[in-house]
């Protein structure tokens, strides 16, 4: 189908050359962000708590400093790194003064010439972009961009883009957060709460998140998930034709699962079947919802469903998303790295029939356990192995809940992978599933991934 571009505020990158610039963090996007404007020989600012590890080309000021933030008044343009809370104190006053707070993100909506398709959520959000991805690119009309909190910045293939193309950008809270312009389609999957160590609290990050369908037109589409009560509610902020997906009751237009099919429908179309659940290898019932969103999004982009199937079947996940790793004497081994919330863990507890040994734990995001302990107590989990910041809370939870005696407390990853394995019987899972960030002892829910799958695999270990 035929998308207008939403109206909204506009910027010009030859209108960036008479503003003074200043990128506030110097991470991934930021970076991209500063090779952008030196291609245009755009002036700008640096402003980082810290010197750059490596070079970075066109800078015209540095501010560097535990203060780089206290006074901003010398500029007229801030892009923050999507780790700095645009309702920073420092920011706020800054704003104060007539100062524009902006992001890499809403530079992009502002000069992207493609539509855009945006995903966010609690969890899901990486696995619904990159299957999203691949069912769009069984359509060969119209080429496909993806982008986002997925990894790539989108201003980093912004010269590629032509009118004909679709993008797809996975949006984070912290991207969305100061946006005044939203996606042509906007897909909401299951939000819940995550980041309360960022955002004030459940309700400033749900506010976040509608920046994805709050500036919406009649000519946008808004996806949303069903089965969840908040997603739902987005539906109050937006001016969009509303499109659902659920695994529980029929969604027209969007999709759905019902009687083991996946089923999807567009407006004034009678459904198709698209192929039976058994045949997503995506592990856990979750995963079905996030199979229907993407559909429902590949649809309302005007793909056609004719491979969608084949796209689905092929598709492998993602790393550190219920990622298989090994089998070892009949123990097999699974990494969730990625499952930094509590949801996320119950979601990937529910997955498994096979008896689980769970590995959880690690920096703090201002989360409540309770859910979780529950969760464990119902399940078939022999063994909770706890690491890091959270390891006590989640032992008083998994406690309350009644399975306290399952609860082993171990120094590091190393340990509970070693106890985990002189525990485990043949048939059974090992579970990385932390609930938590993975600050506390890594720099990324990568790394921590890694070094379990290198734990795994190691030689000579049993």
């Amino acid at each position: 189908m035929a998308l207008k571009k939403s109206s909204g505020p506009k910027e010009s990158s030859a209108a960036l050359h008479q503003r003074r610039i200043a990128l506030l963090g110097l991470g991934v996007e930021n970076r991209a962000l500063a090779r952008f404007l030196h291609a245009r020989q755009i002036p700008f600012a640096v402003c980082d708590v810290r010197d750059p590890a490596t070079p970075v080309e066109g800078v015209q000021q540095w501010r560097i400093g535990e203060g780089y933030l206290d006074d901003l008044t010398d500029f007229d343009l801030l892009f923050r790194t999507p780790g700095l809370p645009t309702l920073d104190p420092r920011l706020c006053a800054a704003r104060r003064c007539g100062v524009e707070v902006s992001s890499q993100t809403r530079l992009f909506l502002q000069l992207c010439p493609a539509p855009v398709l945006g995903i966010t959520g609690t969890k899901g959000k990486g696995t619904t972009t990159a299957l999203l991805h691949a069912l769009l690119a069984t359509d060969s009309s119209a080429r496909v961009f993806s982008g986002g909190n997925i990894g790539r910045p989108p201003i980093e293939f912004m010269d590629e883009l032509q009118p004909t193309d679709r993008v797809v950008l996975e949006l984070s809270s912290f991207q969305l957060q100061d946006l005044d312009q939203s996606p042509h389609i906007a897909v909401v999957l299951s939000v819940t709460e995550d980041h309360l160590d960022y955002h004030a609290d459940r309700a400033e990050y749900v506010a976040a998140k509608k920046s994805i369908c709050r500036y919406q037109t009649p000519g946008d589409i808004l996806v949303v998930n069903r089965d969840c009560p908040t997603a739902r509610t987005f539906a109050d902020e937006s001016l969009a034709a509303l499109w659902t997906f659920s695994t529980t009751a029929p969604s027209i237009p969007g999709a759905w699962v019902a009687d083991g099919q996946l089923w999807a429908c567009c407006s004034g179309m009678q459904p198709t079947a698209i192929c039976p659940v058994e045949d997503i290898p995506l592990r856990g019932r979750h995963n079905w919802s996030n199979v229907a969103a993407a559909v429902a999004g590949a649809l309302a982009f005007g793909a056609p469903a004719t491979h969608f199937a084949e796209a689905i079947r092929s598709f492998a996940g993602l790393p550190h998303r219920l990622e298989y790793v090994a089998e070892r004497d009949g123990v097999t081994y699974y990494n969730d790295s990625l499952a930094t919330t509590v949801d996320a863990a119950c979601a990937a507890i529910r997955a498994f029939d096979a008896p689980l040994l769970l590995i959880a734990g690690g920096a703090s995001k201002g989360a409540d356990f309770s859910v979780l302990g529950t969760a464990i107590a119902e399940a078939n989990v022999r063994a909770v192995l706890l690491i890091g910041q959270e390891a006590p809370h989640i032992a008083a939870a998994v406690q309350q809940a009644g399975a306290g005696e399952i609860v082993h407390c171990c120094h590091d990853l190393a340990q509970a992978l070693d106890t985990a394995r002189h525990l485990a019987q043949t048939g059974d899972v090992v579970l990385l599933s932390p609930a938590c960030a993975s600050f506390d002892q890594f720099a990324s829910y990568a790394e921590r991934g890694d070094l379990f799958k290198r734990l795994v695999r190691a030689p000579g270990v049993v």
